[in-house]
Order: C-alpha cells, then structure tokens, then sequence
C-alpha cells in the first residue's frame, strides 16, 4: 500500500471511529460545534494524539485534559509547546472553539 492511499485509509477509519456520543455533543457557539471538532481533530491531531485520543504515549493524552483549562488549550494549540507545533494560523476561531469543543466532550472532570 503507498504512503498516500495508507494516509487516506487512516483518515477515513479515523472518522468512522471517532463517530461516538462524543462527536455528537453540540454547543450554541456561532459556528462552532463537536461534529466539525472531530473533523478537525481526524484532520489535524490525530495522527500525534491518536484515534479517539488515544495516544500511544509519544504526546499528550488529551483525554486527561481538564474541562476547566479552555484557554490553556487554546494557547497550547495556537502557540504550540514543546514538540508541539502552533497551529495559530491554521485554525479560525470557530474551528479552535469546535476542537475545544470535541476535546473536552472526552475530558476527565477538573
């Protein structure tokens, strides 16, 4: 299997399994909302954080994220820390406050 048809086939089960109670979790946030989290996430953060952030331990279980610490993640994800590059110019506001979102839909209570 190429590298390019690999990637797409992890992408596509990615998003078949991230497809939970979690990526259906909604928020009145203009146009923010977990589904398009999880899209992003599968995109973006999947590939270091792993499927369902299930991390392999090379990087952050975001599971253990604290729900309480929104802006410490979006600082995290804008600026970057330690291996972890900035995605600040990737991500538009809606689309960080959807990761938010996604992420803390799966977050351990603070």
């Amino acid at each position: 299997m190429t590298r390019a048809r690999a990637a797409v086939f992890a992408a596509l089960l990615a998003a078949v399994l991230l497809q939970g109670p979690v990526a259906r979790a909604q928020a009145p946030e203009g146009g923010a909302s977990a589904s398009l989290g999880r899209s992003l996430y599968t995109s973006y953060c999947a590939r270091c954080h792993g499927v369902n952030m299930v991390s392999n331990g090379a990087s952050f279980d975001l599971r253990s994220f604290p729900k309480d610490q929104r802006e410490r993640f979006e600082r995290s994800v804008t600026q970057g820390l330690r291996a972890m590059p900035a995605w600040g110019t990737t991500f538009q506001p809606d689309e960080l406050a959807s990761l938010w979102l996604f992420v803390s839909a799966a977050a351990s209570p603070p």
